[in-house]
């Protein structure tokens, strides 16, 4: 039970991070309109690589996603502190970032643990 819950948390919690990084630089930042493809691309795009083995449940990937997590963590982070404004937006960022870390990390664990002879 508790490792389908920590997969369900980590699946929602980086697809949540997926669309809120896209959310933001479409609906919510201050980008300019011709300038949106390619601010995608640099911000949302580090999250697309690992995605097809997060979705299968690879660790190797799982891990790759939580380093990239890392970077989204520190950004979100950074934009709480330092921009008043934008405070609401870094820290649902970081928010989401730090709960696929944990999640991520508690499922390999877990799963780890559940398939060793004992």
């Amino acid at each position: 039970m508790k490792i389908r819950t920590a997969r369900a948390l980590s699946l929602v919690s980086y697809l949540g991070l997926i669309a809120w990084a896209m959310a933001w630089i479409i609906l919510l930042g201050d980008v300019a309109r011709e300038h949106v493809s390619l601010w995608l691309l640099l911000f949302a795009g580090p999250l697309l690589l690992p995605l097809r083995g997060v979705l299968a449940g690879r660790d190797k990937a799982l891990i790759w996603g939580a380093l990239v997590s890392l970077l989204y963590l520190v950004h979100g982070g950074t934009v709480a502190w330092s921009e008043p404004t934008q405070r609401w937006l870094g820290m649902i960022e970081a928010g989401l970032s730090l709960i696929y870390l944990v999640s991520a990390s508690y499922f390999i664990r877990w799963r780890a643990m559940a398939h060793v002879p004992r």
